[in-house]
């Protein structure tokens, strides 16, 4: 018998594969049940047929309903199918072999072939056979062939369940194959990501101090006052190295950039407000569906989220931050609104002015909203605070809310309430 693979047993979602299966067989004898007493004769239903008919019935309903604890100790013990199949012995033999109820017998042989190996599966078929043997004992048979034939219904259903597993298991095979295919194509764009970074930030700096230096010597000699100017620079620009080097190697340990989006935003969000003292509330209610956001674009939200808050912290002088990330028609969205001193803002939008002063924090912002198919927009005023967006399409599948976390709880248990008014 070949080695069936582990199958991935769901902890967050509502359902699994397996369990489905599991559940589908079960409503089918269900089904089966209801059918059969619907088409036997009302004068049939006697109360030893009425106490085996409610007794399975309330087995299979419970089992349908817990399938999360039954479906585990189901496949540890075969035994507990035998049991089953004790349990529709009784509808069987009151009911009869030959009349209504037989069908809904063979759900038991198809569990055991969906749940377990060829080894284990036999001996519930074959206790099964004996008890149908046993049932067709007790009654005349209508013919040689019913002999035979109701019997083979069992291994049959077997075979049936056996295939459909194996469908089931070639199907988590390909999952767990997509599975490393994209954790694979994430590490390639990390790798990306991390070149990119080194060439825009680290590297740029060096080069720059690479030439400040190599002119340094001229100047001594010709200009001493420009040769201590620019040995100051290159100071400067050092310690700007040493930051960037730093940023870096944090962002290989930040744990964020690892989470579901949602979970990102409240973690950071949390964390800045702790260590800046400054109240912030996330409002996660309508981000359900960014919970598969890619990595890529996972990590510039993040990345955009962090340099955002690290303006409001540096320059904004607010009392409160209220962080909102939206995920649904057809767009994602991440809202930083802050109640501080605003400020005026380029005309129309042309935030690559600012670098001309020197402020390359929301220019990096935007940059990073250009590389994920987003936009970035800043709304300010003096003395009106700041509101900056971030928006880039989205077609991922909506998430059920039932499912998701408690979003809407702030991401810091501060006293008093959110920031008062909606800025701007």
């Amino acid at each position: 018998m070949a080695h069936r693979p582990a199958w991935p047993m769901a902890r967050r979602t509502a359902w699994s594969p397996l369990g489905v299966t599991f559940q589908l067989l079960l409503l089918f004898r269900g089904l089966l049940l209801a059918m059969a007493l619907v088409l036997m004769p009302a004068a049939r239903l006697d109360l030893g047929l009425a106490s085996a008919v409610a007794a399975l019935t309330a087995e299979t309903a419970l089992a349908a309903a817990a399938w999360r604890t039954v479906l585990p100790r189901l496949r540890r013990s075969p035994l507990l199918c035998c049991l089953d199949g004790l349990l529709v012995y009784a509808v069987l033999a009151q009911g009869g072999v030959y009349g209504e109820f037989f069908l809904l017998t063979v759900i038991t042989s198809g569990v055991a072939g969906v749940l377990y190996p060829w080894r284990r599966a036999v001996p519930v078929c074959l206790a099964q056979i004996a008890l149908c043997c046993l049932a067709m004992a007790a009654e005349p048979a209508p013919g040689a062939d019913a002999l035979v034939g109701l019997p083979a219904f069992y291994p049959l259903t077997a075979c049936a369940g056996a295939l459909l597993r194996r469908v089931l298991d070639q199907w988590a095979q390909a999952e767990e194959e997509r599975r490393r295919i994209e954790t694979a194509v994430a590490a390639a764009a990390e790798r990306t990501r991390l070149a990119r970074e080194m060439h825009d930030s680290l590297a740029k700096t060096l080069q720059g101090m690479v030439l400040s230096a190599s002119a340094l010597p001229v100047w001594i000699r010709t200009s001493p006052d420009r040769a201590e100017r620019d040995a100051r620079h290159l100071v400067s620009a050092l310690e700007t190295a040493t930051r960037e080097a730093r940023g870096l190697i944090a962002d290989l340990r930040e744990e964020a950039y690892g989470l579901p989006l949602p979970l990102a935003v409240r973690q950071v969000v949390a964390a800045w407000s702790r260590d800046s003292r400054i109240t912030a509330y996330a409002d996660l209610a309508d981000a359900a569906g960014a919970m598969d956001a890619p990595s890529i674009v996972r990590y510039e939200v993040v990345s955009v989220l962090k340099e955002a808050l690290a303006n409001v912290e540096r320059h904004a002088g607010a009392d409160a931050v209220r962080v909102r990330l939206r995920c649904g028609a057809g767009r994602l969205e991440l809202t930083v609104r802050d109640d501080g001193k605003g400020f005026a803002p380029p005309p129309d939008g042309a935030l690559h002015l600012l670098a001309r002063e020197g402020h390359y924090g929301l220019v990096g912002m935007a940059e990073r909203a250009r590389r994920v198919g987003g936009l970035l927009t800043v709304d300010s005023a003096p003395g009106e605070g700041t509101t900056v967006t971030m928006e880039l399409p989205w077609s991922g599948a909506p998430a059920d809310a039932r499912t998701f976390w408690d979003a809407a709880e702030p991401a810091l248990p501060a006293a008093g309430g959110p920031p008062a008014g909606e800025r701007r």
